[in-house]
């Protein structure tokens, strides 16, 4: 029972956003032909995204939104017409911009999870060497048996062999 509330008020909310969002978008309609145009690559993120957290519409969209914005506040300035978009899309700076924007969010959400990956992955190394190192003292302190393993003098340990019987 609690589904097909919970189904019918998403529903209902969806209803109310897009009668909400279309008067607006007919209202500054200059603005959303600019955002709407200048935002595809967004939207194509959000289409091929398979991640539930829709991680790379969010990071290629802020990127998009903030190279579409300077050309929305020229629009403001200026003239807010439908001819005046056009001029907008007819200067390949402004489709460079918008469009590069994106491109840049693209190399960020591809580029950055290897980056911090290969940092972790060395930092855990390191913080393995570490612990190698204080058992090697350890082991110098107070004696192989302290390890449970048999210590060679190489600075290397051996496993203990197990009894055959055992």
């Amino acid at each position: 029972m609690a589904k097909g509330g919970k189904k019918k008020k998403k529903k209902g909310s969806m209803l109310t956003l897009i009668l909400l969002i279309i008067p607006a978008g007919l209202v500054v309609l200059p603005t959303s032909i600019l955002f709407g145009v200048g935002m595809i690559p967004t939207m194509v993120a959000y289409v091929v995204d398979r991640d539930p957290e829709k991680s790379a519409p969010i990071t290629v969209g802020g990127l998009n939104f903030c190279g579409c914005m300077p050309f929305a506040i020229d629009l403001w300035k200026h003239h807010h017409t439908i001819a005046a978009v056009g001029k907008i899309f007819t200067d390949p700076v402004a489709w460079l911009v918008m469009y590069g924007a994106a491109a840049i969010g693209w190399a960020l959400y591809y580029g950055i999870p290897p980056v911090i990956a290969n940092l972790e992955v060395s930092r855990a190394e390191k913080r393995v060497d570490g612990l190698k190192q204080k058992k090697v003292a350890l082991v110098q302190e107070w004696g192989p048996d302290v390890a449970g393993e048999t210590f060679d003098e190489s600075g290397g340990f051996q496993p203990e062999e197990e009894p055959v019987g055992a």
